[in-house]
């Protein structure tokens, strides 16, 4: 079989190019793999590669451009190489045979309006928002002819938000490398040793590229209220400054560490205890099973992935987006 992937970025840091990596590397050992990408950065042998430009800035001609040129190219190299089956990741594609749903946009900015007045305003006249949402409906709608949904939530929101037979759906849910994620004591005394970490300290450990909508503001607020001795590791490359005054504030600094993005996140879940995950939205976070693997039982709010995921008092908790409930767990 000849396949086709489409991903904007092809590497092991994101959770959708983690994906199609993932998948690369296992579809190259018995078919003839392609790949269209804009930013190849993870090489995966007799993986043949496609590399197109892309129109960076601004945001919402990124993603519009993007979809007309993934089309462009899809139906030119389905057409070249005889490609079988045209596998697009999210909405990067017009035209596509199997559509990967890594979340629903739509279901994520409704989410959004409840939050306030101000997200309410913005969501409705965001450039970006009506772009995504047009290409979003268009490669649901009429651009696939079957589409994976990575969990449960992903599937019931898509019916709820597009005009799709339930048939055109299959959930399989994220996977998860378990030779690369899993208990390691010598990652585990490499990156304490490197921090400064003594043996009986209780590391909680945060990842994401978003601290907004991923929760960080919660868990540094819970940091007083718990009473045991526990720091706090933080994973991930956003803006780390207001997080920092936050800490300050509530005399907490000297209980976070800001590791920012690390090249090995495996090294980060064998060294912690706790994964702490009180995010707005998901639909299905590979950093949920990352820790489950590793080892960590993890406190998540109850969003789309977790609420299959965690069994609550063996595995994890559910917490609140709220500092005295995330303390409390």
């Amino acid at each position: 079989m000849k396949i086709l992937l489409i991903s904007r970025g092809f590497n092991k840091h994101g959770g959708i190019s983690r994906y199609v990596a993932e998948l690369a590397e296992r579809f190259v050992k018995e078919h003839e793999t392609h790949l269209l990408t804009t930013k190849y950065d993870y090489k995966v042998e007799n993986l043949v590669v496609h590399k197109k430009p892309m129109i960076e800035k601004p945001f919402w001609l990124q993603i519009a451009s993007n979809a007309y040129y993934n089309t462009k190219y899809a139906k030119k190299l389905k057409e070249k190489f005889n490609i079988d089956v045209v596998h697009s990741n999210g909405s990067e594609s017009l035209f596509c045979n199997v559509l990967t749903m890594h979340s629903c946009h739509k279901a994520f900015v409704k989410q959004r309006r409840k939050v306030d007045l101000i997200r309410k305003v913005y969501s409705r006249v965001s450039l970006v928002n009506r772009v995504v949402l047009s290409v979003e409906r268009k490669v649901i709608e009429k651009g696939s002819k079957k589409i994976i949904a990575v969990s449960e939530g992903v599937k019931r929101e898509i019916l709820e938000n597009y005009e799709v037979p339930e048939d055109k759906i299959v959930v399989i849910p994220n996977g998860v490398d378990l030779d690369e994620f899993k208990p390691d004591k010598a990652k585990r005394k490499k990156i304490r040793e490197k921090y400064k970490i003594k043996n009986e300290e209780i590391i909680l450990m945060f990842s994401g590229h978003e601290f907004g909508r991923k929760g960080l503001e919660y868990i540094i607020k819970a940091l007083p209220l718990v009473k045991k001795d526990v720091k706090l590791l933080v994973v991930g490359k956003d803006n780390p400054e207001p997080y920092k005054k936050l800490a300050s504030k509530l005399g907490v600094s000297n209980k976070i560490i800001f590791a920012g993005f690390v090249p090995d996140i495996s090294e980060y879940y064998a060294a912690s205890d706790v994964f702490v995950f009180p995010t707005a939205y998901e639909a299905f976070s590979l950093a949920t099973l990352e820790a489950v693997a590793s080892g960590l039982p993890i406190l998540a709010t109850k969003v789309n992935g977790t609420e299959e995921l965690i069994e609550e008092g063996y595995n994890g908790f559910f917490v609140k987006r709220h500092p005295k409930d995330i303390a409390e767990k």
